[in-house]
């Protein structure tokens, strides 16, 4: 999701019919880039080798900086540049921020929105959750019916575009990032429509209940699909379904969904076979590895493995096997690594299934009985990192049995301040508060 204006520094790959940028690796590690939510994979994968495994306040920290506002959105890099999305506390104002890599300087703040009704939220989501993506001429950031916006590297609004109001009947927000295709930037609208709009708002001005692309030169839309399924927080992600195909994936209320990333257009469906309304939420990012799927509805239902490739509805056909994640609630995307999947709850549980034949390995407690996994873990020098909401990271081994490698606290313990899943980039791993940005790696 990076392109552009640094090419001398990166190179380019062709993946299908997409184009996708990767930057040239350091010679001492991973490559320096995280361009968009859970990185260049999609999947929360890094192969840095420098990433310190253990620090605290007071041990691996290269800077912390104050922010100048709150969020949950994940840190974007690109090179010496990061960046983020804040929000003041009553959503009045969202800002954009680009802050220097090497030192933590804010280089610059741009207000993207102000004074437009933000609407509800819940307290694990607030105003500003949706990442930022980059590449590495332009950044686009989206808040909700504040619209989504297009800035050059250097902080100069190119455009912006309003989807209209997001109707949202519990009032939690919009949270689902922005992403990018060759020279489409595509966003996830999912919306309860004009039926749950607040009163006095025309249903001509509420946002469409679609996924949506637009130019990412112009702000002008390309394509919008329909989806009509109510209100949705999922990002959409590329993946190569094999034969040189590319699919876009949106995870949604009710079910999966793989479309043509240039059109728009409906490939396959697989659906969730459980009735009840309530775990049809559809929040998590399907994440993968070889030719199986796994999706999870966010709620203790259903979830799947779908094996790849699919087309049409495919809910009685490639579903390799279906459980029930009872007792949870999963905020927090998976993670996949040799064959098992680890996903981690809002009640510090974190559990160990076979990808293949769906067997749980564990369920245990990775927290303290109050803090809960918001943040969707990372994969970095062979061990996952479980960021809890109190700024307690978890450092799992692994494997089929839970074994804890090691415990790093930071920040002040209070639960929801860290909300934001890591980024990691050349050699530093960055950690996001509601308050501040530390910067994790080790001393020179």
């Amino acid at each position: 999701m990076n392109r552009c204006s640094l090419l001398a520094g990166f190179a380019l790959i062709a993946c299908g019919a997409a184009v996708i940028p990767v930057a040239t690796a350091d010679t001492r590690g991973g490559p320096a880039w995280w361009p968009q939510w859970r990185g260049p994979s999609g999947q929360g994968v890094s192969d840095d080798t420098r990433v310190p495994l253990q620090w605290s306040e007071t041990e691996n920290i290269a800077w912390k900086t104050q922010l100048p506002g709150t969020g949950n959105s994940t840190p974007i890099v690109w090179g010496e540049r990061i960046f983020l999305t804040a929000s003041s506390a009553d959503g009045m104002e969202r800002l954009v921020l680009c802050i220097r890599a090497t030192d933590g300087k804010i280089l610059w703040k741009q207000t993207a929105s102000t004074g437009v009704p933000p609407g509800k939220t819940h307290a694990w989501n607030g105003y500003a959750s949706a990442s930022c993506t980059t590449d590495g001429r332009y950044v686009y950031a989206f808040f909700g019916t504040a619209g989504l916006f297009c800035y050059d590297v250097d902080g100069h609004q190119v455009w912006k575009h309003s989807f209209g109001v997001f109707a949202d009947a519990p009032g939690w927000g919009s949270a689902a990032s922005p992403f990018l295709y060759d020279d489409l930037v595509i966003q996830n609208c999912d919306n309860d429509g004009p039926d749950a709009r607040a009163k006095g708002t025309p249903a001509a001005k509420v946002a469409p209940m679609a996924l949506v692309a637009l130019d990412k030169y112009t702000g002008a839309v390309r394509w919008s699909t329909p989806r009509n399924q109510g209100r949705g927080f999922s990002t959409p992600r590329l993946l190569s379904v094999g034969g040189g195909r590319n699919d876009l994936l949106l995870n949604g209320p009710l079910g999966l969904w793989g479309y043509d990333p240039a059109t728009g257009q409906e490939r396959w469906r697989c659906l969730r076979s459980d009735p009840d309304e309530l775990q049809r939420f559809g929040e998590p990012i399907p994440v993968a590895e070889g030719d199986l799927l796994f999706v999870s509805s966010g709620r203790s239902g259903p979830c799947q493995a779908v094996r790849l490739p699919c087309d049409g509805d495919v809910t009685k056909t490639r579903v390799q096997w279906e459980a029930i994640r009872k007792g949870h609630r999963d905020v927090a995307s998976a993670i996949v690594h040799n064959g098992l999947l680890y996903a981690a709850d809002n009640k510090g549980m974190l559990t160990c299934l076979d990808l293949k034949t769906g067997k749980e390995h564990y369920n245990e407690r990775i927290g303290n009985g109050k803090n809960k996994a918001i943040a969707s873990p990372v994969l970095v020098r062979n061990r996952l990192l479980f960021l809890l909401d109190d700024g307690t990271t978890v450092v799992i081994e692994p494997g089929p049995t839970l074994r804890v490698a090691a415990r790093n606290r930071i920040g002040s313990g209070e639960l929801l301040d860290f909300g934001a899943s890591p980024a990691i980039a050349d050699g530093k791993l960055f950690l996001r508060s509601q308050s501040h940005l530390y910067c994790v790696a080790a001393k020179q």
